[in-house]
């Protein structure tokens, strides 16, 4: 499924203006990147000529005198008359579809300093290729047995901004994670790049270890600001430069599939940074503050929730969906993306293009083997209100289910408010059950403990939450909410760190900020939420009965405020899962609690999964639990 203008580009200097009458200019040279910062030597500059598409310029490399010299990395710009509301006369733009950028000859990281694309000339050609000249080739496409079901996902959610010791007023250097660290995480024979002074990065392979069977990196598209976590994309069709080159991802990505695990990106639409804003901004940007430039896109809905907004260009292309879908291309033909988290969709203000966009990402998907399985790929959403109406017209395949977390947190410290207890444990385990958001599928909800929106009433990192509601016993705590996040109705999402209860070191209110810390998977307390976690991460991948969205709540404590419940996972036909779950801070009395109601009571085969341990017959459905304590049995038994 070529995509023309990529496949143009391998020919020529291509530059796309549907807007636009003024001719661009092409800008090139190369750098000598032994000074720091680099210094660029210009060998060209020339107008581009009308191409045989309307509104498309290009330049034959072969015709650019001097000739430019086989095997050579050139670094090139655009130079266009600006279009932004700024009308800045004529500059310098980076090429908008560029795979690799260079910031080395600049100290600044700003929208006004655009860097030099980078490209090599080799037999009579323009390909793409990383700084040093390498071309990556794409990744290879994985056997589909060995993907993952939806209904089965774990996923890592994963930042780039990451944290060792240090001597600051935090106790912590920042520093930018690379994607050799992240390989590092998933091989304990790669020592990673800029955190091989970390033990738990250059010695172990800490997501192996964890069992995670989906990498969602937060958006690993090229963006300006260093030290953040990617939310503010300039050049879609380049990897972070901060992160490595396209080499780099290319052998995470082939690393990770080996391991049977799927690799999702994150993909920011709504607020663009891209060359566009400046070659031709009306075509591509909005203005959401001007009411005569489409008065209300920055909402998704009209004054009616429930009613779509209509699209607002009628054209037969719409260069600002073709530019975004070029990318998608992009990323899935060259590095195996396996599924889409599209960030702030409320915010992208048109859901015609949203689902357009879903539908070309499937068209991909399936292209990719002769009878693709529709369980096998998935595009996620992040829009806050949860509109199910998103899903129910196939706009997207699932949502982030922000009611869960605030369920989850309350439950978890026995909120006193909460009016209804048992609605809310109920709600929490099978978001299909919801009224308000009425999921009609597990695989349509992410569920999570914490996201990267670590700002805000209850949203700071477990740790942090739990530490401003007075809980002194963390570890018990967060083993109770990974056993409900792994044990509930839809995917469970897990934010970097959190499995081994990682806390805040900038200050709680900002977020896509605060690094990760690995080194504090080493404390031995953390060290055993880790491994509770890996456990329990391993038996929601495996376990058929929690892949169903079925729910049997069978017991409820009356006579202790209803605090402690118990219920079944699991649909005919599958060997059931029983989690018994106690939401107070006194333990049963007595060395037996009778739990009436067990299903299949009388069989010699129930084990507690997250001790690892077989019960006895006479024990089955009678065993004591602690305060704050989750247990979760089951028959089933792995192949």
């Amino acid at each position: 499924m070529p995509y023309d203008l990529l496949e143009r580009r391998k020919a020529k200097f291509v530059l796309w203006t549907p807007g636009v009458v003024a001719v661009p200019s092409l800008i090139l040279g190369t750098i000598d990147a032994r000074t720091s910062p680099a210094t660029f030597s210009q060998l060209f500059e020339g107008q581009l000529v009308k191409a045989d598409r309307p509104d498309l310029w290009e330049l034959d490399p072969n015709t650019i005198q001097p000739r430019l010299r086989n095997g050579i990395v050139y670094h090139y710009w655009f130079q266009v008359v600006d279009t932004s509301p700024e009308h800045q006369g004529t500059i310098k733009v980076t090429d908008p579809i560029a795979y690799t950028v260079d910031y080395r000859i600049t100290t600044v990281r700003d929208d006004h300093v655009p860097p030099p694309a980078v490209i090599k000339f080799r037999d009579g050609k323009l390909w793409p290729c990383d700084i040093d000249g390498g071309e990556p080739s794409p990744v290879a496409v994985p056997p589909q047995d060995n993907i993952p079901d939806n209904n089965h996902l774990v996923i890592y959610e994963l930042p780039a901004s990451w944290a060792k010791s240090g001597t600051d007023a935090r106790g912590v250097n920042v520093d930018i994670g690379t994607f050799k660290d992240v390989l590092a995480l998933f091989d304990a024979q790669v020592a990673g790049d800029r955190f091989t002074d970390i033990p738990q990065v250059a010695n172990e392979a800490i997501l192996s270890e964890l069992g995670i069977n989906c990498l969602e990196l937060l958006p690993a598209a090229d963006a300006k600001p260093e030290g953040e976590w990617g939310y503010a994309t300039a050049h879609y069709y380049a990897p972070d430069f901060d992160l490595g080159p396209s080499s780099d991802l290319v052998q995470l990505v082939e690393t990770i599939h080996g391991q049977n695990t799927r690799f999702f990106t994150d993909v920011v639409m709504a607020f663009g940074h891209d060359p566009y804003v400046y070659i031709d901004f009306d075509q591509f940007h909005l203005q959401p503050c001007d009411p005569t430039d489409e008065s209300d896109n920055w909402q998704s809905h009209r004054a009616n929730p429930s009613q779509l907004r209509d699209g607002y260009v009628e054209e037969v292309v719409h260069p600002s969906w073709a530019f975004h879908q070029g990318h998608l291309y992009r990323w899935m033909s060259d590095f195996g993306v396996g599924g889409l988290r599209l960030d702030s969709v409320n915010n992208i203000a048109n859901y015609d293009f949203i689902k357009a966009y879903k539908e070309y990402a499937w068209s991909l998907y399936q292209a990719r083997y002769a009878s693709a399985s529709n369980a096998k790929f998935l595009v996620i959403g992040e829009e806050l209100a949860d509109p199910i109406d998103m899903i129910s017209t196939g706009t997207l395949n699932a949502l982030w289910n922000e009611p869960w977390q605030g369920r989850l947190r309350a439950l978890i410290i026995a909120d006193p408010t909460i009016s209804d207890f048992a609605g809310t444990v109920r709600l929490m385990a099978n978001c299909t059950l919801d009224p308000d958001h009425p999921f009609s599928d597990g695989a349509q909800a992410v569920n999570y403990i914490t996201s990267h929106d670590v700002e805000g009433f209850r949203k700071e990192r477990l740790y942090n939450f739990l530490d401003g509601a007075g809980v002194v016993d963390k570890e018990t705590r967060a083993k109770l909410a990974f056993a409900l996040l792994l044990t509930a109705v839809g995917i469970p999402m897990i934010f970097a760190g959190e499995e081994f209860v990682d806390q805040m070191d900038r200050p709680i209110g900002q977020k896509q900020i605060d690094p990760v810390n690995y080194e504090r998977k080493a404390e031995p307390w953390r060290s055993a939420v880790f491994n509770y976690v890996a456990n329990l991460v391993r038996f929601r991948e495996q376990c058929p009965a929690l892949g169903d969205d079925d729910t049997n709540f069978f017991f409820t404590d009356g006579s202790r405020g209803g605090k402690i419940m118990a219920w079944t996972r699991g649909a005919a036909g599958h060997e059931p899962v029983v989690v018994v779950a106690n939401f107070s801070d006194e333990n049963t009395p007595g060395t037996e609690y009778v739990v009436p109601g067990w299903p299949n009571a009388d069989r010699d085969d129930w084990r507690e999964v997250s001790q690892g341990r077989n019960v006895p017959k006479e024990w089955v459905g009678r065993e004591p639990l602690m305060k704050w304590e989750v247990k979760i049995y089951t028959y089933w038994k792995s192949a």
